[in-house]
C-alpha cells in the first residue's frame, strides 16, 4: 500500500460488530484507527472527548446507536447526532460514511435517528458523504429479539408479519462495505448506497432456518403490537423504544416500500442467512 494514502479514521461504535469489522479492515490496510466507544474511554455524551478523537482525522465511520432504555429515544438520538456533527465540523473531515437504515427515507420509527443524521451531515457540506442504508441485521434475531430464549418454548414471536419478504444482512458485510468506502482512493460519487444483504426471507422462513441451525423446531407468530409492547417493557426496554419499533413494524406490515432500489448485484452482500445461521449455531450459540 502507498503510505501517502494512509488516513486517520475515526470509527464510532468501534466495539460493535460493524465497527469492529471497519476498524480491523482499515487497520489492516495501513490506516490509523481511532475508536469511539465508552469501553475505549470515549463516550458519546462527552463532547470534549469526541472533539479530541476527531481532531486531526481525515475521515470517519459514524452511527447513531440505539439506547433501548432511553426514556425518549429520539431525544437521545438527536443529542448524540448533534455532538458528533459538532466534532466533525470542528475537525474539518472530508470523508464520512454514515450507517443508516434502508427505510430512512420514511423518516420514522427506529430509523428516524439515522434519517435525521443524514440531514444533519448533509447540512455540513462535507466533500464526501456516503449514507450506507443497510437492511435488517441478521444479528437482531439473537441480540434484541431473543430468538434462542423464545425458541425454548417452540414459538418465536415479534410484531412483524411473517409472510412478507424482508432483506437480511450480516453486520460484518456492512463493515466490509463501509471500510472499502473509507479506504477508496477516490470519491464514490454516491450520496446513498443501499445494502439489501444476502437475500430476502419472510420471518416464517427465517425462523425455520435459524431453528434448524440450532436444532429446534420453532414456529413463527406475528404478535399483536400491544402484546409485544407489554413484553418489551416487562423485559426492561423503554416505552419510547418499544413505540419506535412499533412504528417500524406497522410500516413493514402495511407493505410500505423500505428500499428505493430493486435487488441487484450492486446492493447485495455475500453472507446468506443460511450461512449466518449455521455460523451462529456453531460459534455464537455455543459461546
Amino acid at each position: 500500500m502507498n503510505r501517502e494514502a494512509a488516513r486517520t479514521t475515526v470509527v464510532v461504535g468501534a466495539t460493535s460488530e460493524v465497527g469492529a469489522e471497519v476498524s480491523a479492515r482499515l487497520a489492516g490496510a495501513g490506516h490509523t484507527v481511532r475508536g469511539v466507544a465508552r469501553r475505549l474511554g470515549v463516550a458519546l455524551d462527552d463532547q470534549a472527548a469526541l472533539d479530541a478523537a476527531f481532531a486531526g482525522a481525515d475521515s470517519a465511520y459514524v452511527m447513531i446507536p440505539f439506547d433501548v432504555t432511553a426514556p425518549d429515544l429520539h431525544c437521545f438520538e438527536d443529542e448524540v447526532g448533534a455532538r458528533l456533527a459538532s466534532s466533525i465540523a470542528k475537525a474539518g473531515l472530508n470523508r464520512v460514511v454514515l450507517l443508516s437504515g434502508l427505510n430512512a427515507h420514511l423518516r420514522m420509527g427506529t430509523s428516524l435517528g439515522a434519517a435525521l443524521m443524514e440531514e444533519r451531515l448533509a447540512a455540513l457540506g462535507l466533500e464526501e458523504l456516503v449514507c450506507l442504508r443497510a437492511s435488517f441485521f441478521m444479528e437482531n434475531f439473537v441480540k434484541g429479539m431473543g430468538f434462542v430464549e423464545q425458541a425454548a418454548s417452540g414459538v418465536f414471536a415479534t410484531p412483524f408479519r411473517g409472510d412478507l419478504p424482508m432483506p437480511l444482512i450480516a453486520a460484518k458485510d456492512i463493515g466490509e462495505r463501509a471500510a472499502a468506502l473509507l479506504d477508496a482512493k477516490g470519491a464514490s460519487g454516491q450520496r446513498v448506497v443501499e445494502l439489501h444483504g444476502g437475500g430476502y426471507h419472510t420471518l416464517e422462513q427465517a425462523t425455520a432456518i435459524l431453528g434448524r441451525a440450532i436444532g429446534k423446531d420453532v414456529a413463527y407468530y406475528a404478535a399483536p403490537f400491544a402484546d409485544a409492547r407489554a413484553g418489551m417493557i416487562a423485559n426492561g426496554l423503554s416505552a419510547s423504544f418499544a413505540d419506535a419499533l412499533g412504528e417500524t413494524a406497522a410500516s413493514f406490515n402495511k407493505g410500505e416500500r423500505w428500499a428505493l432500489e430493486v435487488p441487484s448485484v450492486a446492493n447485495a452482500t455475500p453472507t446468506s442467512f443460511e450461512a449466518w445461521a449455521e455460523n451462529f449455531a456453531r460459534v455464537g450459540n455455543a459461546a
